[in-house]
């Protein structure tokens, strides 16, 4: 991971040879005309990251010079099959654990008597993400946005889940990669649905078939420097801010973000553009709480990172395709320390029984591949997500939506 993005590091700072091509007015004009990178939603659907504001990542160079308004649908494919921990609370009994491999724990103390906190954990089926973006341009330099987000939960049958269904999945595993049934999804029953989660205070969170929820609302800031380095190198930098409200009974909270994304673009074939970009930011939960919650998480923060590589082709009739890699990576939900001395007990099936709850202790990562193709008005765009460190939360992702533009008047 760290060489990919040395790379990319690489590619954007040290291509004085490609920069030069761009000297010219006539290729500068091209590139600061090209459209900007229509991204969509890509974070992962995820059981309890659909309740928390996270930070959707903006690799564009200037606000635009219209209004917007944008609606995209993913559906990721969950398998966590039931685990219950233990998160011992005694300085002794602590140390024991931790002198031990995790899949041992188990049997080395009387769960039913040792102090800890509790906590369980299960998700099944295909989880939707629904979101609708309006963009509302200010000045060249800085843009506001507003989206509303809003999941679903199904059991992720034909015709509605061609790629994401247990069944697409498990074909995939028994005849490319994978082998027969490698996270237990047939021995505990496919086309399932349902979350249960229940954290150390015995507080439930709990989703069936066919529930739809609008766990919050999104409110971005973003604001594009003009700098010498625009022009002379085509290096751009954006700053960004997000509020999140969080509506759901579960995490009735505001959460408050940051982030900084830095974009190099150069041309080729006189007017298809390259793009590489980096993107950090953190997130503060709770900035503000009003309610009783569910604790999904015990960080105070989540950072989180992008990095992109885009390939924008112009066409004949002036429209564009673009194709893109991106790959994003969050910290984990929880401590990463509190799993030292976790116990983990469940059913025993594969070598990755633990996952559901073990990966709220683990950095998440995911690869998506992009395609856009782009109008003077509309843009559509297709997204796959895979989760390539395997957590399976999502196993995979797919997306699809569209952007429409209106001129101000």
């Amino acid at each position: 991971m760290k060489y990919y993005f040395l790379f990319l590091f690489f590619l954007i700072f040290t291509f004085p040879s490609l920069a030069q091509l761009s000297k010219d007015d006539f290729w500068n004009a091209e590139i600061e005309n090209s459209s900007d990178i229509v991204k969509p939603y890509l974070l992962s659907t995820h059981p309890l990251g659909i309740y928390i504001s996270r930070l959707h990542h903006n690799f564009n160079v200037r606000s635009p010079d219209k209004y917007s308004f944008s609606f995209d649908v993913s559906s990721g494919n969950v398998v966590l099959p039931y685990v219950k921990s233990y998160e011992l609370t005694n300085p002794e009994d602590r140390e024991a654990s931790e002198n031990l491999p995790w899949y041992n724990r188990e049997y080395a103390f009387n769960l039913n008597q040792v102090p800890s906190k509790i906590k369980e954990f299960s998700a099944d089926g295909v989880i939707r993400s629904y979101r609708f973006t309006f963009t509302l341009p200010i000045t060249t330099y800085h843009e506001l946005n507003f989206s509303l987000r809003a999941n679903s939960l199904d059991r992720g049958k034909y015709p509605f889940s061609v790629f994401t269904s247990d069944a697409s999945i498990e074909w995939f595993h028994r005849n490319i990669a994978g082998g027969k049934d490698p996270f237990s999804r047939y021995h505990y029953g496919i086309n399932k649905a349902g979350i249960a989660y229940k954290d150390e205070n015995g507080k439930v969170i709990t989703m069936n078939n066919n529930d739809f929820i609008i766990p919050g609302i999104d409110i971005n800031y973003n604001f594009y420097p003009k700098l010498e380095m625009n022009k002379k190198h085509h290096i751009y930098l954006n700053f960004g801010a997000q509020l999140g409200i969080n509506t759901s009974k579960y995490n009735p909270s505001t959460d408050l973000g940051i982030s900084s994304s830095i974009l190099k673009k150069m041309i080729f074939k006189d007017k298809n553009i390259l793009s590489f970009g980096f993107s950090a930011g953190a997130l503060r939960q709770h900035f503000i709480e009003y309610g009783d919650r569910v604790n999904i998480s015990n960080q105070k923060f989540l950072y989180s990172f992008e990095g992109l590589v885009n390939y924008q082709v112009k066409l004949k009739n002036s429209n564009r395709i673009s194709y893109s890699i991106n790959y994003n990576f969050q910290s984990a939900y929880n401590n990463k320390k509190d799993a030292d001395y976790l116990v983990l007990t469940g059913e025993r099936v594969k070598t990755h029984w633990q996952t559901a709850l073990s990966h709220l202790y683990e950095d998440l990562e995911g690869w998506n591949f992009m395609c856009t193709y782009s109008t003077k008005r509309f843009s559509y765009f297709v997204y796959l997500r895979e989760d390539i460190k395997v957590d399976n939360a999502p196993d995979l992702q797919t997306g699809i939506g569209v952007k429409m533009s209106i001129k101000k008047s």
